[in-house]
């Protein structure tokens, strides 16, 4: 009874006929095999409770949704689990205090009513963001006084002069709005000869565009599709409420024009610089591509039909790449493509990943580190079955993820890092370790359980699991690229699926960039004007052309044309 039982589907006229069959005792054989069914069901689901693998909460998470942020009852710290003869560790209680200086809100009120600041001298703290956080696309130079220059007497009288403040100038924000495109319309004067009949077009203007969508038309068509994740119908149907509708083909076509100014040249870059550095997280997400989907049906035959979409970032002290594959390859054999062009004499990367087997190389040197999360989170799903237990490893990792953000906090370096971790985490995993392996040995936990399960499979992996204890700048969980998965999730949700692998390629490509162009700070959209626009530059010299440099080989182009021009 392991195997899912068979879906029965009826319709409401077919239930209200087998309830007279069964009231007046007229059952035939084909109800008695659907009643089969129905018993299957309720003996399957029956294992399912028993086993822990099937929960109320369970089916709530997967209509609902869920955070493991929960309000769970745990049992207060100084309670002990039953049989437990190991040294219970305490979570220190960080006090919450509230300054008595804050005023209340009715004399937040009261100043409000009588304080009329100018509309130039906003207070301080007016604002979350502040001026400087803001990357303006038009500057308008310092504003001069009109009535007071350097060198006065000062206005109040008391006898000084003015001087001009040389520090930088205060910034004050006013955003407009604008349409998502600006279409312009040329209309170009015709003269026809009357005797001969031959047309005359004026010349068309000096500044007149020689392509009919610039290149920030398309890079923000990019960011709508791959990181907004509107698909093209639906923008399409949005720019038809501004008076203009660019069909969906078309929008792929221009998208796709854009993906020829960064493949192959600057991908290869960013492979091979991901190769080389000394961090590397992966795993895999779900993703439906049209084309292989039709080949399966009419190739039933092969064994591997899923399709994924892996997520790679990689670090080094210098730089952050998050680089995407969309296709029929798990984590693991992406991962072995690109650990292939990795420089030999480098020492062996540090990766991170969960425990499938799909994300394990083949055939590569690495020190692999896996996640303390998907660990913790084997017991967060069966804490409703055994809440103390359960409690117990949970509280003990809460401290470790403690330990690390002091860490952070801290600005720990790796090597800081690792021994701060040796001090504090090394006694309460070895604690935790303990504990787990008296569970089996006083038989108050059974190994096929589903607690034993989760018991075993930290045993199990409990070296990669606590390579923090031991490698330096090892990782504890993978939480970047669970997070930055969200990106291909979102696209996946709205727009559903590829239609081919050349389209999920596309994808991919322009999820990378948009990934990197956010871990390196740097505006998205410039960085594809600037793509499109220096294409055949960007071919000769891909390393030039990367989000973090970019910038630099821009302003050195320009300061070299304008040298030639004078």
């Amino acid at each position: 009874m392991e195997k899912e039982p068979e879906q029965v589907e009826l319709s409401p006229q077919e239930i209200e006929a087998l309830h007279e069959r069964i009231k007046h005792f007229t059952v035939t054989k084909e109800d008695m095999a659907m009643f089969g069914k129905v018993l299957d069901f309720f003996v399957w689901m029956q294992i399912k409770l028993q086993k822990c693998q099937l929960t109320i909460n369970k089916l709530k998470k997967i209509i609902f949704g869920s955070t493991e942020k929960s309000n769970r009852s745990r049992p207060k710290q100084k309670d002990k689990i039953p049989n437990q003869n190991i040294p219970n560790i305490s979570v220190p209680e960080v006090p919450c205090t509230v300054s008595e200086d804050i005023p209340s809100n009715d004399r937040n009120d009261e100043r409000a009513q009588t304080e009329d600041p100018l509309p130039f001298e906003p207070k301080k703290g007016h604002g979350r963001i502040g001026a400087d956080e803001y990357h303006p696309d038009e500057i308008i130079r310092v504003v001069q006084h009109t009535s007071l220059k350097p060198g006065e007497a000062c206005p109040t009288e008391c006898g000084g002069k003015l001087y001009r403040v040389n520090e930088k100038p205060g910034g004050i924000i006013r955003i407009k709005g604008r349409s998502c495109a600006h279409v312009v319309r040329y209309e170009f004067e015709k003269l026809r000869c009357a005797l001969c009949g031959a047309s005359f077009a004026a010349d068309p203007p000096k500044d007149f565009p020689p392509k009919k969508y610039d290149a920030y038309f398309i890079a923000d068509l990019v960011i709508q599709k791959y990181f907004m994740a509107s698909p093209f119908y639906c923008q399409e149907q949005y720019q038809r409420l501004f008076g203009f509708r660019l069909p969906d083909s078309t929008q792929w076509g221009l998208v796709e024009s854009a993906a020829d100014s960064a493949y192959p040249a600057v991908l290869k870059v960013l492979e091979q610089m991901a190769a080389n550095s000394t961090h590397m997280n992966h795993d895999d997400t779900k993703v439906k591509v049209l084309d292989i989907m039709r080949r399966n049906k009419l190739e039933p035959e092969k064994i591997r039909k899923g399709t994924f979409t892996t997520c790679i970032f990689a670090q080094s002290s210098d730089y952050k790449i998050c680089l995407y594959y969309s296709g029929t390859k798990h984590s693991g054999e992406n991962v072995s493509r690109i650990l292939e062009l990795r420089d030999k004499s480098l020492p062996p990367i540090i990766r991170m990943c969960d425990a499938l087997s799909a994300n394990v190389p083949a055939g590569l040197k690495t020190v692999l580190c896996h996640c303390l999360t998907h660990g913790r989170r084997k017991f967060t799903d069966i804490e409703n079955f055994f809440p103390e237990e359960c409690n117990y490893v949970i509280e003990r990792l809460a401290l470790i993820y403690k330990y690390d953000d002091e860490a952070k906090e801290k600005n720990m370096t790796a090597e800081e890092r690792l021994a701060h971790h040796k001090t504090y985490s090394t006694p309460v995993m070895e604690v935790l370790k303990t504990w787990m392996q008296t569970q089996f040995d006083e038989r108050n936990v059974e190994p096929n359980s589903a607690l034993g399960c989760a018991i075993r499979y930290m045993q199990k992996h409990w070296e990669e699991l606590t390579r923090f204890l031991s490698v330096s700048g090892a990782h504890i969980d993978n939480n970047l690229v669970e997070r930055a998965l969200k990106l291909a999730i979102r696209t996946r949700k709205n727009a559903m699926f590829h239609k081919s692998l050349h389209g999920a390629f596309v994808a991919s490509l322009f999820l990378s960039l948009i990934a990197t162009c956010e871990l390196a700070r740097k505006n998205p959209r410039n960085y594809l004007i600037a793509l499109q626009e220096n294409k055949s530059a960007v071919f000769k010299s891909p390393h030039l052309w990367l989000p973090w440099n970019y910038e630099t080989t821009l302003s050195d182009t320009e300061k070299i044309a304008s040298q030639k021009a004078a």
